[in-house]
């Protein structure tokens, strides 16, 4: 498959003290960002059950404002399962107080909506709601899959099918946790992600159909 291709180089922009890669198990490559709210925004995409594929810096707009073109890179685009395409600004929510900012940003979502695309910004505020942050930085230090994988899936499958007590501690009793982190990684367990992961009432469960389209943004 041919590797994804952003419309610009990341680089570090003015301000910006931070820029780094994610290894994303979604798309079998590192994806880049360039501050630690898009690394944090990330963790949605990469595990949302929903999304086939994310991109960053995907294409270039051109929108008008004041009777003028002008140019705008999304930070991100996410391609969804049922096929629908939305692109991302990821914004901290003091960058939006200004009349400028908002002015440019209602500008750009107007152009969104004449060619019927969604536009999304998302704040800092939604991104790093805890504890469902901290649970997914815990999923994704440990969601490697081991060559024994298969086995791994099933076993872990009969176990919290016919035992609906399981949580991560007890199942990791059994299993390494990293095994438990890399089977909520891949969708083959769920279990509520805004309450502790490691929570005692935290139970895992398999997936149901409406987990397989679920978003986290």
């Amino acid at each position: 498959m041919e590797q994804d291709r952003k419309a610009r180089k990341v680089v570090t922009r003015s301000g910006r003290k931070f820029k780094g890669l994610f290894p994303s198990k979604k798309l079998c490559r590192m994806v880049e960002w360039e501050s630690l709210l898009e690394r944090d925004a990330i963790l949605l995409f990469e595990f949302s059950p929903g999304v086939v594929r994310y991109q960053e810096q995907p294409m270039l707009i051109e929108y008008e404002e004041d009777a003028e073109m002008r140019r705008y890179y999304p930070d991100l685009e996410v391609i969804l399962k049922s096929g629908e395409i939305i692109h991302i600004e990821i914004k901290p929510a003091l960058k939006l107080i200004s009349v400028e900012m908002t002015k440019k940003f209602n500008a750009i979502k107007a152009h969104y909506d004449r060619i019927g695309r969604r536009f999304i910004i998302l704040l800092d505020s939604h991104i790093r709601t805890e504890p469902r942050l901290t649970n997914l930085k815990r999923i994704a230090t440990g969601y490697c899959r081991p060559e024994h994988y298969a086995s791994l899936v099933e076993t872990a499958t009969r176990l919290v099918k016919d035992d609906l007590s399981f949580t991560v501690p007890k199942l990791a009793q059994i299993l390494k946790l990293s095994h438990v982190l890399a089977l909520i990684g891949s969708g083959t367990l769920c279990c509520e992600l805004n309450k502790d992961l490691f929570a005692t009432d935290n139970y895992l469960r398999l997936p149901n159909g409406e987990d397989d389209d679920s978003l986290l943004f």
